[in-house]
């Protein structure tokens, strides 16, 4: 079936103001924020799928699906499109946008749950949320243009991740289309002991075995105080140390930032007169805050300074993602060929010291910049979030250089014994070490997907498969 033809078909099934080819639609939805894409965006060489089709319920969504189904149509969901890991390379497959499907039910504040339309942003859930008191605690750097579906189908990790955890443990109930159309919903519980939890294959699985169309949410109540505190260290093992013993205290920090001295440098860039070397910043909220944090302070020593470099991050914690748009459209301090990227993977305390050292030296061959900051931390790990730029003579080198980093860094963190991605998602960006990161399971995940979406229609080529 040709173009033309998928074009007609939708048409007829779902309406012409429901199907786009214009051409500005077929280019905003012809790739993600990933490097690769914005890159293409400056070079002209950009994705395009046939057409933008947007459903406004489940049931549009499950017609969708089993019309491609039947004539072997590949599809590609389409949320925020503001991944980082190249999700989104729809040449010649037919993208479903979920814009549409933004609606947020009744607030349980019984059950602090909620249930939400995968299509909704999260400015759209924080404001509802908030008028009643509440919050998700699911608070990525994306956030201001990212939605709840994208969040699922990425596995994400907001900032907040230390004390309300990743997005996998705000989910209570998941409702999702599968390729061939059949509409299928997890019942609202805690939790259940029903046999292997088949709808978490849903989470992470980025739009390769279905399309997430509604997710019910755990919701807190907004903290009425947060205390924040800044600590300066010598050495960033002494830091790394500190940010373990903060992990496994049990004191739940809200937000931990340890800084390596260029990541310090970066993040107080305007602060011309702040010390150098690795820099932590971490907040506490909800009861006894302030207690809490002192407790922190005594027990994880370095020096103290000033807290006001803390609510500079929360005022300024998103700016990221303007920055890195204006860099790579060639605007920004790199020149016209920058090339800039983060890389941010995991691993274990006891392995943590290796992962950063020879990540870093590896990457800081390759590029003018390499700096890293230790976040998301947990009892038995963390996550280390790397930021690599480099001023290029053309777009061909900057192109060139971009994958060396990604060939360099993925291969030195699997030989470290990390895992290759802690909250950005795989994409095809990463598709190449999947079978090393899985192993085993790598064959048990090909399976699932033969079997789910036997004509391989789902989002073809995202995470390997």
């Amino acid at each position: 079936m040709n173009a033309a033809d998928r074009i007609a078909g939708l048409t007829d099934l779902l309406g012409p103001d429901r199907v786009s080819t214009d051409a500005s639609d077929l280019d905003h939805h012809g790739g993600d924020w990933s490097a690769s894409a914005l890159l293409g965006l400056r070079t002209g060489d950009r994705a395009r799928p046939d057409c933008i089709v947007r459903p406004e319920n489940v049931e549009e969504v499950s017609s969708v699906l089993s019309w491609a189904s039947a004539t072997g149509t590949p599809v590609v969901p389409f949320g925020g499109g503001s991944g980082v890991s190249e999700g989104i390379v729809p040449e010649g497959c037919v993208v479903v946008d979920l814009g549409g499907m933004w609606r947020i039910g009744d607030i349980d504040t019984k059950s602090r749950t909620v249930l939400v339309e995968a299509g909704a942003t999260g400015p759209q859930l924080a404001e509802a949320l908030a008028a009643q008191g509440y919050m998700v605690g699911h608070e990525p750097q994306s956030i201001e243009i990212s939605t709840v579906g994208g969040w699922v189908a990425t596995r994400a990790c907001g900032q907040l991740s230390a004390r309300y955890g990743g997005i996998e443990d705000r989910i209570c109930g998941l409702e999702a289309v599968l390729p061939d159309g059949r509409i299928v919903r997890s019942k609202i519980n805690p939790r259940r002991s029903t046999g292997p939890d088949i709808a978490s294959l849903m989470l992470g699985s980025e739009g390769t075995l279905g399309i997430v169309t509604a997710v019910a949410l755990r919701i807190v109540p907004i903290p009425e105080s947060r205390s924040d505190r800044c600590l300066r260290f010598e050495h960033m093992a002494d830091g790394v140390a500190s940010t373990r013993a903060l992990a496994q205290s049990g004191l739940e920090p809200t937000m931990v930032r340890l800084y390596d001295a260029e990541d310090a440098a970066l993040f107080l860039r305007n602060h011309p007169d702040a010390a150098p070397g690795p820099l932590l910043i971490m907040s506490f909220d909800g009861r006894a805050a302030a207690e809490r944090a002192d407790e922190a302070t005594r027990l994880m020593g370095g020096s103290q300074d000033d807290p006001a470099f803390v609510a500079h991050w929360w005022e300024h914690r998103n700016d990221a993602v303007d920055l890195y748009r204006e860099l790579m459209s060639g605007e920004g301090l790199l020149g016209p060929h920058a090339i800039v990227d983060t890389m941010e993977v995991s691993g274990t305390w006891s392995g943590l010291r290796t992962l950063y050292h020879s990540i870093k030296e590896a990457l800081s061959a390759e590029a003018d910049l390499v700096a890293c900051h230790v976040s998301h931390i947990y009892p038995d790990g963390a996550c280390l979030y790397f930021t690599m730029g480099s001023a290029c003579d053309d777009d061909g080198t900057a192109a060139k250089k971009h994958h060396v980093w990604w060939e360099t860094g993925l291969n030195t963190c699997i030989e470290a014994g990390g895992s290759i991605s802690h909250h950005h998602g795989v994409g095809r960006l990463k598709a190449d070490w999947m079978e090393a990161e899985w192993q085993g399971w790598w064959d048990v995940l090909r399976a699932v997907k033969s079997t789910l979406d036997p004509k391989g229609i789902m989002n073809p080529g995202a995470l390997g498969l």
